[in-house]
Parts: structure tokens; C-alpha cells; sequence
């Protein structure tokens, strides 16, 4: 049985475009498996219907806020699928741009799993934080975390816990920085990208 899996994103700048890119790479890795991917700026939520399986993202904006491109996705989904949960039962996980000069590092996150949980998803992986833009090391792990995604999607990996979210320096281990590498980028005034 093939699992359609629908990757629904916004992006400003390319990165978060990216994410879902390597991310639709990566599950089409599993067998059975049909990825479609859509930018959500002007999509009805009702487009989330089509999919047994799901993955949103934006950038994070501000100090923690939604994307203004996907506003329009959310407050679709706040109005159509929410009162009648009709997500319920279906698969999901959420991926965020951030930037750690910021306070509330990648809260997005939680806004894009709070409506998703709203709407009655199940979210069964941790949400992916990508700060700045990608390098070799975090595409490969996108890869990897949409891969296993597919697999808890379709009952063949247990679901993880998706709270808390990832810190940051969860996500600097995605991007194959370590503590002694951000500590010399933070004395030298340099930032990671």
C-alpha cells in the first residue's frame, strides 16, 4: 500500500524551501511512498486532506511569530479542519528556519505543531529546527529525520516524543557544530551559518 505523504512549506529566502526539498528526498527513499510538495502561500488547508501523512513548515519570524506568508495556511486550518478535528489520526511533523539572535529560538515549531495537534494530527517525530541556511552535514541529517518520519508514519518505527522541542544546541549537532565550535565563533564575534 503507497503512503502519500504531502510536505506543505512557506519560505522567504530559499532556506526553509530547501528543508522541505531535502526533506521530500528523503522520504521518497521508503518504498511505497508518493511525495507531493506544495508552497502554502495562497493553498487552502484544505489541501491537508489529500495526504496519509504530513509535514509543515516556515520560517520562524521575529521574536517566535508565524510567517506572514503563512498566516493564510494557518488561519485555514484554524477554521477548516479544526472544529471537526478533521485531521484526526494522521501522521504529522513540522520543520522551522530559525535564528539564535533571537529570543524564542524557533518557536515556530510549537505554533505549527499546537494547529496541527488542533486539527486532530498525530505528531510522531520531533520538529526540525534549521538555523540559517543548510550545509553538508545538516542536509543529510534532514534526509535522515524525513526518512524515519515515513518509517513511524507508517507504524514501522515507534513514534518519538516531540516535546521539548530542540534546543539549540540540538541543532547545532545538525549542522555538525559542537560546544568548543560555538564557544570559538562566539570569542571571535563570528556567527554559524
Amino acid at each position: 500500500m503507497s503512503l502519500r505523504l504531502l510536505i506543505v512549506y512557506t519560505t522567504t529566502g530559499g532556506n526553509t524551501r530547501e528543508t522541505a526539498e531535502l526533506a521530500a528526498e528523503g522520504a521518497s527513499s521508503v518504498g511505497g511512498v508518493e511525495v507531493d510538495l506544495y508552497n502554502a502561500y495562497g493553498l487552502d488547508a484544505s489541501i491537508l486532506l489529500e495526504g496519509d501523512a504530513i509535514l509543515v513548515g516556515e520560517p520562524t519570524w521575529g521574536d517566535g511569530e508565524h510567517h506572514a506568508d503563512f498566516l493564510p495556511m494557518d488561519r485555514s486550518m484554524g477554521e477548516l479542519l479544526a472544529p471537526e478535528k478533521r485531521l484526526t489520526g494522521i501522521p504529522a511533523a513540522a520543520f522551522v528556519g530559525c535564528d539564535r539572535a533571537y529570543r524564542n529560538f524557533g518557536r515556530a515549531i510549537e505554533l505549527v505543531e499546537d494547529r496541527l495537534m488542533e486539527c486532530g494530527a498525530l505528531i510522531v517525530q520531533r520538529g526540525l529546527k534549521i538555523e540559517l541556511t543548510h550545509n553538508d552535514h545538516s542536509r543529510v541529517f534532514t534526509r535522515q529525520w524525513a526518512h524515519d518520519f515515513v518509517l513511524r508514519a507508517k507504524g514501522e518505527m515507534p513514534p518519538q516524543p516531540h516535546r521539548p522541542a530542540m534546543t539549540r544546541e540540538q541543532a547545532d549537532a545538525i549542522k555538525g557544530v559542537s560546544l568548543a565550535d560555538r564557544e570559538r565563533r562566539n570569542q571571535s564575534g563570528l556567527r554559524h551559518s
